[in-house]
């Protein structure tokens, strides 16, 4: 079984996000690991989230929405409702290190101009709409010098996608070796730091900052002068070569300031124009029946304007819930794996297909190795 759910977390991982076998393997996955789960019971606080989900699904149906939002709606049903996917199963290292190194190297093909695996890419993970010139940025020349302002997105395409699934990979792998010496697990967090470094991903800077620093001060591994003598030199390399304005994943502020606020500026403008009290509460379902009134954007791009718009403020509270009931059921190791959820404020976890799965059956190995013993 061990060797079964190592293989699914990979095939969650690596499968073309276009692929429909992803569409497939996903959900099925999901309800085989559910039927083999030792304690064979969900977890108790499913209904949060699964009751105003529902109804959402149910007000919505008789109206004009799309096949995939229904799909959507149910694969997100079935995680939630299928929490925790694995009881008592440990993964072992070695599948973590070959995802790891998959994404990695995909990057360093894109960088090194590897003509075989960038051919490779571009025939099996297809480029998603939007993203061409993205990819064309990866494909053109890059040298030592430039290479810190473009954005290597790996197999994903997409370096904000490419940098989000580094860190759960990451947090989980920090949180499944509690207790393991530095030395062991320092060459993974370095191999995966430096890959977040080449998205150029802002946010996936700071959010895998954020778990190193939060893994450092939880899990008593080394004394506390390394750990405040680790922070303070890593904050002194951050102010100086941001200071030098060329390092795009380092200049944070600039991020927040275009990025993140015109993302809640549409999601502002939107709630300025919506009528609908019921629409508020419950939502639409269908993101494709969004239409902005200001800006670019034709969509949402990130979970709290996704969810509020799909399933209203009572979905996306009844979400937040769930996770901070998790969080109170956790141990403080377990609990910075819901740091990741930082992600919901400039990208989409729970509204991405293929990052949803990952999240939540990483969340389940995480939930059942670090869950605190409360009274019911």
């Amino acid at each position: 079984m061990s060797h079964f759910v190592g293989v699914g977390l990979v095939l969650g991982f690596l499968l073309p996000h276009t692929s429909t076998a992803l569409m497939l393997v996903n959900p099925l996955l999901c309800i085989v690991y559910q039927f083999f789960k030792q304690n064979r019971l969900f977890y108790k606080n499913n209904w949060i989230v699964c009751m105003p989900i529902l109804l959402t699904l149910l007000i919505n149906i008789p109206q004009e929405v799309s096949i995939k939002a229904i799909f959507s709606c149910l694969a997100i049903l079935l995680y939630f409702f299928c929490f925790p996917m694995i009881g008592g199963v440990r993964i072992h290292n070695g599948y973590f290190w070959l995802i790891l190194m998959v994404v990695f190297f995909t990057q360093l093909a894109y960088l090194l101009n590897v003509s075989i695996l960038v051919s490779f890419l571009d025939t099996y993970y297809p480029i998603p709409e939007g993203e061409t010139n993205g990819v064309e940025a990866m494909r053109a020349g890059i040298n030592y010098e430039n290479m810190w302002s473009f954005r290597m997105g790996g197999l994903y395409r997409n370096s904000n996608h490419c940098a989000r699934y580094l860190t759960f990979l990451l947090a989980a792998f920090l949180i499944l070796n509690k207790g393991k010496s530095i030395r062991k697990m320092l060459p993974f967090i370095s191999i995966c730091f430096f890959a977040v470094l080449l998205t150029g991903s802002r946010t996936g800077l700071v959010v895998i900052s954020i778990i190193i620093i939060a893994y450092l001060f939880i899990n008593e591994i080394i004394s506390a002068k390394w750990k405040y003598g680790i922070v303070f030199v890593g904050m002194v390399g951050f102010l100086y070569l941001s200071s030098s304005g060329i390092y795009r994943s380092l200049n944070v502020a600039e991020g927040f300031e275009n990025s993140a606020n015109y993302k809640y500026y549409v999601f502002a403008d939107y709630l300025k124009h919506e009528e609908s009290l019921i629409r508020l509460l419950l939502g639409y379902l269908d993101e494709g029946r969004f239409q902005a009134s200001v800006g670019f954007m034709k969509k949402f791009d990130s979970d709290y304007g996704c969810l509020v718009f799909q399933y209203g403020f009572v979905g996306f509270l009844a979400i937040l819930l769930f996770f901070a009931s998790l969080f109170r059921r956790m141990d403080n190791m377990g609990g910075i794996f819901l740091v990741l959820l930082l992600w919901m404020l400039t990208s989409t976890v729970v509204t991405s297909y293929r990052a949803f799965f990952v999240f939540m059956f990483l969340l389940s190995l995480i939930y059942n190795q670090h869950k605190k013993q409360l009274p019911n």
